[in-house]
C-alpha cells in the first residue's frame, strides 16, 4: 500500500514517493504530518486530520492487494464471514476482525481504491516506528509454531529469515562495534543476546542455552540499542505498510545517527513499504545526503498556522551540505531552524548571535553563519534560497559603495522590479560620498602619514604594530572612510535621508545594512581594530553591557522571521 499524496486544508497537493524526509524547525507539523496519516488509515473517515485535508492512494491492481499476507479463517461466529487476522500498527499488537468477503470484492469491482476500506484492513497497513513504539519491538517475546500460525511480531518474524538476521547483525555491528544474535535456545521464548563479542553459539537449543544464559539480553541495554534494533526491523519486516518514522536519532550518539540515516538509503531497495520520516536532526540528515541514492526531503515551514510542504530541489541540499564556502561550519542545521542569518565574517557573526542569545533568547530559533565577505554573500544566499530556507543579510554600509553586491543579493531574494528603484538610490548614495575630491583624500594621507613617521621616531610602534598602522593608512585613500567609521552620521546631510530610506527599504527584503557603518562602530572600547575589540565586546555583551542601538538592531533583525 502506497499513500500517493495528500492535500492540506489549504489547498495545496504533496505528492510522495516511495521515500519522503519531512525536515524543518519545531512546532512546523512534521510529527503532525505522520499523526495524520496513521490516524486515517486506523480510524478511516472517523479521524479527525489536523494539517491533511485529504488523501489519495495507488489504486490496488487486485483485490487480493487488500489481504496479502494476512492471515484469514472461516468465521466461528457469521456464516459467510471471515476472520482477518493482522498486526496493528504498533506491530506488537495481534487484532482480528469480521469481513463479508463477496461484499468486499463487489465494492472493489465499483471503487478500485483503498478508500472504502480505511479504518478496517488499512489498520493493518501501517507501521508506527516513533521514538517509544520501537524501544519496545525488541524486547523478549514468547515463541511460537510457524507450522501453525503467523508470527505476531518482529523478533518472532526474525526467527524465520535468516537474510535479514544477517543485515542486522552487520549493521549492529558497524553502528556499535558490538555483536547481536538471535537467541532461541530457551525454546519457550525469543530474544536477542547482544555482547563485544559473542561466542560461537552451537544451533542445536540443548548445546547453546548452556552459554547463552551467560549472555545480556538487550532487554537489559540502553535506550540507543533497543531504538536502532527496533528501526531495523521495523523497516525489514513493514511488507505492504506505509512507514512513520519519527525521530529516528533518538537516543543515538552523531555518528550512529549519520551512520543510520545513510544505511536507510544504501538499504531501501529491500524494504516492502513506502517510507515517511520526520527528523530534526543534521547527523541523521547528513548521512541520508551522503548516499548515492536520491530521496524526496520537504522543508515545512509554518506561518499564520498554515504549514507549507516545499520539495527541495534534488541539488539544494547537496550544494547546502558540500559548499566549500560553508565547510568549516554546520550549514546543514540551518534546515531545522527559522531561518539563518549571514555575516560577512566570523567576529561579526560571534557578536551578532552572542547579543541574540543574552539580550533575546533566540539563538535556538535562528542560527547565525558567516560567509567570510561581503563578496560571497550573494553566495550564500542563493543557497539557502534554494534549500527554502528564510534568510537574512547583515552587512556593512560600504555595501552601497559598488552597484554589483547589492545587486547579486537582491537578484537572489528577487522581485527584481522594486530593485531597480533601490539600486537607484544606492546610486545616489555612492555618487555623494565619492563626489569628495582627490586633494581632499590626499590631504588626509598626508596628516596620517605625518603622525605615523612622528610616532616612529618616538618608538612607539613594533614592527608588528608598525605593519598595523600603515593598513590602516591605506585606509584613508578611499573616500568611504568616514562612513565605515561613522555610519549614516558620515555622510553629508543632505544624503542621510536618502540613506536611512534606502536602509528601511532593505529591511523588508531581510538585507540589514549596519548603520554605525561596520561591526566595531557599535561600541566604543577605545580601538577600531577588530582582532581588538572583538573579545572586549564579547564580554561586554555577555555582562549586559550592550549598547540599546545594537540590541534594537538584532531584535529587528530577529523579528524578520
Amino acid at each position: 500500500m502506497k499513500l500517493k499524496s495528500f492535500t492540506t486544508k489549504q489547498g495545496k497537493n504533496v505528492s510522495l514517493t516511495k521515500i519522503a524526509i519531512f525536515v524543518g524547525p519545531n512546532n512546523t507539523g512534521k510529527s503532525q504530518t505522520l499523526r495524520d496519516i496513521r490516524e486515517r488509515l486506523e480510524n478511516g473517515q472517523k479521524s479527525k486530520p489536523v494539517i491533511i485535508d485529504s488523501f489519495e492512494f495507488d489504486a490496488p491492481s487486485s483485490i487480493e492487494d487488500f489481504y496479502s499476507g494476512l492471515e484469514i479463517k472461516d468465521s466461528i461466529h457469521n456464516i459467510g464471514y471471515k476472520t482477518v487476522f493482522g498486526i496493528k500498527s504498533d506491530l506488537l499488537s495481534k487484532d482480528s476482525m469480521e469481513l463479508h468477503i463477496p461484499s468486499l470484492e463487489s465494492d472493489f469491482q465499483i471503487n478500485k481504491s483503498y478508500n472504502y476500506i480505511l479504518g478496517n484492513i488499512t489498520k493493518y497497513r501501517v507501521a508506527n516506528l516513533d521514538s517509544s513504539t520501537r524501544l519496545n519491538l525488541v524486547l523478549s517475546t514468547s515463541s511460537f509454531n510457524p507450522n501453525l500460525d503467523m508470527p505476531s511480531n518482529l523478533i518472532q518474524s526474525l526467527f524465520l529469515d535468516e537474510n535479514n538476521e544477517l543485515l542486522l547483525i552487520k549493521a549492529f555491528k558497524l553502528a556499535f562495534d558490538m555483536d547481536i544474535k538471535l537467541d532461541y535456545s530457551e525454546l519457550i521464548s525469543l530474544c536477542l543476546r547482544v555482547g563485544k563479542e559473542l561466542p560461537k553459539i552451537p544451533e542445536d537449543p540443548q548445546q547453546a542455552c548452556k552459554i547463552t544464559q551467560f549472555l545480556q539480553k538487550i532487554d537489559t541495554q540502553g535506550d540507543g540499542f533497543k531504538s536502532f534494533v527496533g528501526i531495523i526491523l521495523g523497516l525489514l519486516f513493514s511488507k505492504d505498510r506505509i512507514i512513520l518514522l519519527d525521530e529516528p536519532e533518538a537516543f543515538l550518539h552523531p555518528a550512529q545517527a549519520r551512520f543510520l540515516g545513510k544505511w536507510i538509503i544504501d538499504n531501501s531497495d529491500l524494504f516492502q513499504g513506502q517510507l515517511l520520516i520526520c527528523t530534526h536532526n543534521s547527523n541523521f540528515l547528513s548521512g541520508v545526503l551522503s548516499s548515492d541514492k536520491k530521496v524526496d526531503i520537504f522543508r515545512l515551514n509554518r506561518h499564520d498556522n498554515i504549514t507549507e510542504y516545499n520539495l527541495l530541489p534534488p541539488n539544494a541540499t547537496d550544494n547546502l551540505s558540500k559548499s566549500p564556502i560553508l565547510s568549516s561550519q554546520r550549514i546543514i542545521e540551518g534546515i531545522f531552524h527559522k531561518g539563518v542569518v549571514v555575516c560577512e565574517a566570523d567576529a561579526d557573526r560571534a557578536v551578532y548571535q552572542s547579543v541574540a542569545s543574552v539580550e533575546h533568547m533566540s539563538n535556538q530559533e535562528i542560527l547565525f553563519i558567516h560567509s567570510h565577505n561581503k563578496q560571497t554573500h550573494k553566495d550564500v544566499a542563493k543557497l539557502l534560497v534554494e534549500a527554502k530556507i528564510p534568510v537574512a543579510l547583515i552587512v556593512d554600509i560600504d555595501i552601497f559603495n559598488g552597484d554589483t553586491d547589492l545587486k547579486n543579493i537582491l537578484e537572489i531574494l528577487g522581485d527584481n522590479l522594486e530593485n531597480v528603484d533601490l539600486l537607484e538610490k544606492r546610486k545616489v548614495i555612492a555618487a555623494s560620498v565619492n563626489k569628495t575630491s582627490e586633494n581632499e583624500i590626499l590631504e588626509h594621507v598626508k596628516n596620517e602619514i605625518r603622525l605615523f613617521l612622528e610616532q616612529l621616531e618616538r618608538g612607539e610602534h613594533t614592527l608588528n604594530g608598525a605593519k598595523s598602522a600603515y593598513k590602516r593608512i591605506e585606509k584613508e585613500f578611499t573616500s568611504w572612510k568616514d562612513v565605515k567609521d561613522k555610519g549614516i552620521i558620515g555622510l553629508s546631510s543632505d544624503i542621510q535621508p536618502t540613506a536611512i530610506a534606502l536602509i528601511n527599504d532593505l529591511k523588508a527584503k531581510g538585507i540589514f545594512v549596519v548603520p554605525v557603518g561596520e561591526l566595531e562602530g557599535w561600541m566604543d572600547l577605545g580601538t577600531k581594530k577588530k582582532n581588538k575589540w572583538i573579545i572586549p565586546a564579547l564580554n561586554k555583551i555577555h555582562s549586559r553591557g550592550c549598547s540599546p542601538e545594537l540590541r534594537d538592531f538584532i531584535k529587528e533583525v530577529l523579528a524578520f522571521f
